[in-house]
This record gives structure tokens, C-alpha cells and sequence, in this order.
């Protein structure tokens, strides 16, 4: 990436490439299964995704001005964004986005049970889908997850309970 702005200098944009990279190597599938979750189409998951990492190089210098955000959160976090971005545009919302069952014979040989599973996940509302994939996906703390989503714990504790109502 050669874009440098607001006067940085080209080895502090190194860096930040160093940074990314690192971060990519070790978030870079999380996210593209979180956004696949949330989306419930490859093609734009790995749209989202790299979108999400883009905007990660981009915003670099306030994330590391935060003080107790851990990147994962802090990546996860523009990932949701990004994703409810896609959601929100006119686009997106006049295609049909239940998943079927037709949908998950891509996971390959997972069980029949679990891709009922998956596939009742994914057709939940957004904010408890988005909950509950950040908790017991990706194995994120109730605190962890209420920081990315911008929200309170008791939010968060409460949207998990009522996803996990929705799908039992």
C-alpha cells in the first residue's frame, strides 16, 4: 500500500502495513467467518472482510490512541460495522437473505444437526445473531463483545439469551 496521508512518513506507513499484516495473519479467517455469519454470502463475506482491513490500515493511528481495546476487538468491531453497512444498503436489503438449506451444503460434511444449527444462527435478527456470534463463535467475554459492540454488558447478556431462546 504506497497511499501515505496527512504527512506520515513512509516508515511509520511500513509499520502500519507490518501491523496489519500481523493482524491479518491472525484475525483474518475469524473475520471472514464472522462476516459469512452475518451476511450469509461468501462473495460479499470476503468483500466485508477485506473492506474491514482496509479501513483497519486507514484508521491505524486511533486505534492505537485507545487505551484497554484489544485489536481483535477493535477489528471485530469494524467488521459489524462494515457488515451492517452492506446490510443496510437498498441493494442488499431487496435480495432475499434467508439461508437455505441448499446454501449450507457448502460447509462441506458437517452434520445435519449442525447445519440446522448454523443455518437457524444466521437467519436470526441481526443484533442477536451478531451477539451470539461474538460470544460463543468467536470465544469472545461477554465484556469483550459488549466493548465491540459499543454497548453494556447487561445488553449483552441479554441479547445472548434471547438469541439462544430464539433458537432452541
Amino acid at each position: 500500500m504506497e497511499i501515505i496521508r496527512g504527512g506520515r512518513q513512509a516508515g511509520a506507513c511500513a509499520n502500519n502495513e507490518s501491523v496489519l499484516s500481523a493482524w491479518y495473519d491472525a484475525y483474518g479467517t475469524e473475520i471472514l467467518r464472522y462476516c459469512f455469519m452475518m451476511l450469509g454470502n461468501r462473495t460479499d463475506a470476503e468483500d466485508a472482510t477485506q473492506e474491514t482491513f482496509l479501513k483497519a490500515w486507514r484508521s491505524i493511528g486511533r486505534f492505537e490512541a485507545k487505551n484497554g481495546c484489544s485489536a481483535r476487538t477493535w477489528i471485530t468491531r469494524i467488521a459489524g460495522n462494515t457488515c451492517r453497512d452492506y446490510l443496510k444498503r437498498s441493494w442488499y436489503k431487496h435480495e432475499s437473505r434467508l439461508i437455505s438449506p441448499e446454501d449450507l451444503k457448502k460447509l462441506g460434511n458437517a452434520p445435519e444437526e449442525d447445519r440446522e444449527l448454523i443455518m437457524d444462527v444466521m437467519n436470526l435478527p441481526e443484533k442477536y445473531r451478531q451477539v451470539l456470534l461474538l460470544v460463543s463463535m468467536q470465544g469472545m467475554t461477554i465484556r469483550e463483545a459488549a466493548e465491540c459492540m459499543q454497548t453494556s454488558a447487561a445488553t449483552i447478556f441479554r441479547r445472548l439469551e434471547k438469541a439462544r431462546q430464539m433458537i432452541a
